[in-house]
């Protein structure tokens, strides 16, 4: 299996994903896998996502097996952290907004 550098999920084939993926994602363990979480495959079905460092082989065999037959999703780690941008608008775009009890 390839290890992908981006994952594009598919919509989901259903609303929310299973109890028991999401109490998954967030216990398995393995040294290689930096962040877990769910997410979809390419063609809707609910999967375990993982994300480990860009020269491991996948599949891990101890990530398959915690997986209890659902899919999983392994994506590269980025090279380096994402950079958040800023939480709140600017002071120029602040001061234009009226509020909503302005006249």
């Amino acid at each position: 299996m390839k290890l992908v550098r981006t994952h594009r999920p598919g919509a989901p084939s259903d609303p929310d994903p299973p109890a028991e993926l999401l109490a998954l994602a967030d216990s398995v363990k393995d040294p290689l896998v930096r962040q877990s979480g769910v997410t979809t495959t390419t063609d809707g079905r609910w999967a375990l996502y993982v994300t480990v460092p860009r020269d491991t082989d996948v599949p891990i065999p101890s990530v398959e097996g915690q997986a209890r037959g659902y899919p999983v999703v392994y994506e590269a780690e980025p090279e380096e952290p994402p950079i958040a941008g800023p939480a709140y608008p600017t002071a120029s775009r602040r001061a234009t907004r009226k509020r909503p009890d302005s006249k």
